[in-house]
Formats: structure tokens, sequence, C-alpha cells
């Protein structure tokens, strides 16, 4: 076994590079996992832009570091192990064991981990591929790797072999869409929340946008109506089951909200889901919701700037929902894999990873998640 590891290491903003670390000495309780596909998420996008705050003005702010071993959207299997290292659910765990995780890290003991159930709240939350720096051991805490090293107490979940890795790498992201599952709760009082036949309108269709497209068909939504700048990604949101597409770069305002009050009864969607991570599309997505209505903030996971709204036109005036997001729960891998096992020949998975580069070939892995014309932009170990 090869005692050197290859990685592609974002080293400053805009800047990556290809890099070789040593083999990791396993700390008790830790373990090592080969790598198989890592995503490239919208966070590591802003991280190479130079936005580099999450969680900003709380407890648990966290900023980027530089240089940085990204990659939280994992698949791999268990190579090395010191000790006993147990799943979720609390089963022991073997070297050979496909896996992914949760990549927050809590302490298990604040406020936030003692009294919020599920979501990683924590004061003390730390990051894989986010919190630490690659210039100090163990080097290797993001998956875009040829190894990653795994922390003692981190949340691990076993994954099916029969998986492709081109649709496990994205369980993660599909957690995320547990914003609909909370705003569906929300349906015991009335109007409120996301309830069946629902209009949903979904403000960018990227990979993000068509997790939460996928989880709001799955939870009977009635018409889907997706908005982007992208014909590619609105055919593509079409194939997955939006209803109705608007390219926001060949329709006006007024033209867009003449559509949505037009489809709705003159009223505007019910629920409506911010996922281009652009502050300024936040006005745009509370004029387009009904009175009543649900708005839910599933983009804006890094601090990219401010955006100004009317708080009596945009909020009071309309008795608006709204439900922000910068995270996911650690308590949902499990079921949201049996949905993606359930729901399998329902959607076009396959098309969800739109590229697949080499670690040699992570800057054009960056330029290429940049541009319009790509869903999910990925590493691929099996290229070399």
């Amino acid at each position: 076994m090869s005692k050197i590891v290859k990685a592609a290491v974002m080293v400053e903003p805009g800047k990556m590079e290809v890099q070789e670390f040593p083999w990791p000495d396993l700390e008790p309780g830790a373990m090592l996992i080969e790598m198989e596909m890592s995503g490239i998420c919208g966070t590591d996008k802003h991280a190479f832009k130079g936005e580099m705050i999450l969680y900003g003005g709380t407890e648990a702010e966290q900023h980027a570091v530089f240089p940085c071993i990204k990659g939280h959207e994992n698949i791999g299997r268990i190579v090395e192990m010191n000790g006993q290292y147990l799943d979720y659910d609390g089963k022991p765990l073997n070297i050979g064991d496909r896996v992914t995780m949760c990549p927050n890290i809590i302490c298990q003991r604040c406020y936030y981990c003692r009294h919020v159930y599920g979501w990683p709240y924590c004061a003390d939350n730390k990051t894989y591929g986010v919190y630490f720096p690659a210039d100090q051991p163990p080097h290797i805490t993001g998956g875009w790797a040829e190894y990653m090293y795994i922390f003692p107490n981190s949340f691990i979940y076993k994954v099916p072999d029969e998986f492709p890795a081109w649709l496990a790498v994205n369980i993660e992201l599909m957690v995320v869409t547990s914003n609909v599952d909370r705003a569906k709760g929300y349906m015991e009082f009335a109007s409120r929340g996301f309830g069946l036949m629902d209009t949903v309108l979904i403000q960018g269709v990227g990979a993000m946008g068509l997790a939460h497209l996928i989880k709001a068909r799955i939870l009977g939504a009635g018409d889907i109506i997706a908005v982007d700048i992208s014909d590619f990604r609105l055919k593509l949101a079409k194939g997955f089951g939006a209803d109705y597409t608007i390219n926001v770069q060949k329709t006006s305002f007024r033209e867009r909200l003449e559509i949505v009050k037009e489809l709705t009864g003159g009223r505007g969607a019910d629920m409506v889901i911010e996922t281009t991570g652009l502050a300024e599309v936040v006005p745009e997505g509370l004029d387009l919701l009904r009175r009543g209505g649900t708005y839910l903030e599933a983009g804006n996971f890094v601090d990219a700037g401010e955006t100004t709204i009317n708080v009596h036109r945009h909020l009071a005036a309309k008795n608006v929902l709204l439900l922000g997001n910068t995270n996911h729960p650690n308590s949902e891998y499990y079921r949201t894999i049996k949905m993606m096992q359930r729901y399998r020949n329902n959607f076009p998975w396959e098309k969800f990873v739109s590229h697949r580069f080499s670690l040699d070939e992570c800057r054009k892995a960056m330029e290429t998640s940049l541009d319009e014309e790509n869903l999910k932009v990925v590493f691929d170990m099996s290229k070399k």
C-alpha cells in the first residue's frame, strides 16, 4: 500500500494544486477510507471565489481555511481502523465497508448538542473539507484525495454496494432536502408549510435545486415551477419532474410574476425554495409567493453578501412562514438512502453527475463547476 496520498488542494481563493501527503498515523478511534468519488459543493465554489464565512454571526461561525482539501460529499471504503468504530445506528463497522459521512463533527456536550435532536447546530462544529488545514496533520481531511482521514466520533453511514458511485456521492446533498420535510410538518396549521398538491417554485435548479425538486415531488407537490438562468439546467429540471420552467435571462420580473400568478389562480406559489446561493434573488422569491405561503431559504450556506427586502410587503403583509437553513440533519442519512433506493427508477439520477474529473484535473474541475452548463461536478478517483 502506498505511503503517499495524492490530493487536490485549494491553496487559496482561485488557486488549485495537486499535492502529496504522508500516509497518516491513526489516533485511537480513527479510521481511513479509500475514496471512490467526491462532489464539488456550492460552499466549495464560494470558497474558490473568496466567500468563506459559514454560520455567520452564530456561536458556530466558521471561516474556510487555506490550504485545504475540500470535499464533504463523499463515498468510499474503509481500509484502516484503529480500534472499533460504530456507525450512526451504533453497529460495528469493518474494513471493507462502503461508507459516507456527515461532514459535521460535533462536541455532543454544548447546549445545541443536548437540546436540538438531529441537527448539528453545535457551537463547536468542525466540518470536513472546511475547518482543517491541509498543511497540518493529519492533512487529508476532505474527500478530494485518494484517501480520507476520519476522526473519532464522526457520524458514519454504511452505503449499499449496489449504489453506483455517481448515485452515492449525492447522498449528503439529498439529506439537505430535509428542509422540505420540515416545511411539511407545519401543515397542522391551516395553510402553512407544504401540503399535498401545493405549487412549489424553485429558484435555481442546479444540483441543490434538483435535489429539492425530487423531494418536493416525492412528498406530494402539485405543479413545480423551475426558475434558472440556464436552459441546460431547465431542460434537466423538466426531466426530473418540473411542470413549468422560466428562464430569468429571457423574461422580466413582471413577466415572471404574471406567469406565476396565472398558474396559481392569481395567488402566487404556495412554497418558494431558494437554492441559487445568491442573496439578491430573495426579494423576488418573496414576491412570487402567495399570502400565507412558505419561503424556504436553502441556498445561502455561505455569506455571499446582503440584499434589501421590504419587511412590511415581503414578510408582515403576506404572513410569510420563513424557514432558514445552513445545515442538514445527521439523523436523516439512513432514511435518505432508503428513499433513494425506493425511487431509484422514478428519476434520471444518472444525469445528476454531469462532469467527472481526476484529481490531476482539479483546476479544470473547479472552473467547470462554475459554468452554467453543468449540474454536479465530481472528482472520480477511478480516473487517472
